[in-house]
């Protein structure tokens, strides 16, 4: 009887992973999603600034993210510069691994930069869309 219990709770959870993690200016950080062809994948993410005098991250203007994403073939899906806080979304048409990579927008190339940490959230599939929004916009009845 537990596992079936433990059989819902796994139909239950929505595919989704969010995580927070530290990087550098110059730092580039990769993701690999294993997903189906036809697929789509939203990615959430905001990038906050550790300041000294405080020992806090904060958010601050003048830092943003580039995202990579490729398919299984190497082939780039999306190429774009964002904001420091920002979402992408795109749909697959290959199955296989996609890799998602995220680097920072700076120009320190040499003194390392200021530490940064990035929350970031991805969802595959139906958890992709947000149904309120596009339902806000009139896409959805």
């Amino acid at each position: 009887m537990m596992s079936l219990k433990w059989l819902i709770y796994l139909f239950l959870v929505p595919l989704a992973s969010s995580l927070y993690f530290h990087m550098w200016e110059t730092d580039v950080k990769c993701f690999v999603e294993e997903v189906p062809d036809e697929t789509m994948i939203s990615g959430k993410y905001k990038v906050e600034v550790y300041e000294d005098k405080t020992e806090q991250f904060v958010i601050k203007d003048g830092i943003g993210m580039h995202v990579d994403i490729k398919d299984p073939e190497n082939k780039i899906i999306l190429s774009k510069y964002y904001q420091n806080e920002g979402q992408f979304v795109f749909t697959t048409h290959l199955p296989g691994e996609h890799k998602i990579c995220l680097s920072p927008n700076s120009t320190r190339w040499f003194s390392g930069g200021s530490r940064l940490r990035v929350h970031l959230s991805i969802d595959v599939g139906e958890h992709a869309n947000d149904y309120k929004q596009i339902q806000a916009k009139g896409e959805a009845k």
